[in-house]
């Protein structure tokens, strides 16, 4: 197992012949890499919807994911699919966040295959939150640890925001009142497996903060959490290429899917594993 990092960060590309043929000991060491590297791919990879299934049982049990029909190969593959026909239209992950934080135990990782990529553009932007949460002062990390952060998919699947994903031919979103409720989590959390302080962010999900009296300075911090958490000094942005894997951590990550590759097709199948409740 060849690891070479991306950069000086986080990230690693990790070179292993078949991933369906790893055995245990390969694969604890592969989900060791995702732990210490929080971003992982691995090229040069061709797995069936049921592959990639029985892959993704062996980091763990699947996580729930709403809102999202899955694809018709498998119930626990989601087809993420974007068609020539669909122009301009919303890009699925087309905003920083984490996979499904809103939820009581959100994913723990989450393993993506590019299966057709465009020539250009359709880049995924990567941001560690250990990192992030590094970086800061003594006295700005006593201060955030003791925030609790309100998370919720209302401003990403209630139903005003049908119209924006029914723009995705291929794709079926379906959107209900669920996306509303909320879900209360620590802003920085310990990471189950590493021990690690993370700063877990994002704005796709946190949409309040719990505990100010003072609206102005609470709408403040939360500006200033997504230009930290998202700082150029914290991501990277991998280049897709068919045959691709990348499994990451969700729980000390978070993502964006760029949306500049109007006129192309962009087809990578997604599976997720089940978390653990956030703590402190």
């Amino acid at each position: 197992m060849q690891v070479n990092r991306i950069t000086g960060v986080f990230g690693a590309e990790v070179i292993v012949g078949d991933l369906g043929a790893l055995d245990d000991g390969g694969l604890a060491e592969l989900r060791a890499l995702v732990c210490e590297h929080e971003f992982v791919v691995v090229p040069n990879q061709s797995l069936t919807a049921l592959e990639q299934v029985e892959f993704s049982h062996r980091l763990g049990p699947p996580a729930d994911s709403p809102f999202i029909e899955p694809s018709p190969d498998h119930p626990e593959v989601i087809k993420v699919l974007k068609e020539v026909r669909d122009g301009g239209a919303f890009n699925f992950g087309g905003a920083w966040h984490s996979d499904f934080s809103f939820q009581a135990a959100p994913p723990s990782f989450t393993v993506l295959h590019a299966i057709d990529i465009p020539p250009y553009g359709g880049d995924t932007l990567w941001s560690s939150m250990t990192a992030a949460w590094r970086v800061l002062s003594p006295e700005k990390q006593e201060e955030l640890s003791r925030i609790f952060a309100v998370h919720t998919a209302r401003d990403a699947y209630s139903p005003r925001m049908q119209a924006i994903h029914s723009g995705l031919s291929s794709m079926t979103i379906v959107c209900d009142e669920s996306a509303n409720d909320t879900r209360v989590h620590p802003l920085v959390t310990t990471h189950p497996e590493t021990g690690k302080q993370v700063l877990f962010f994002n704005r796709g999900y946190v949409r309040d903060l719990v505990g100010f009296d003072d609206p102005d300075a609470k709408a403040r911090l939360l500006e200033w959490l997504h230009a930290h958490t998202t700082d150029a000094r914290f991501t990277l942005r991998h280049r897709w290429t068919a045959g691709d894997v990348a499994i990451w951590d969700n729980r000390s990550t978070q993502h964006y899917a760029l949306n500049d590759y109007a006129g192309f097709r962009r087809e990578l199948h997604r599976t997720t594993i089940a978390g653990t409740v956030p703590v402190r």
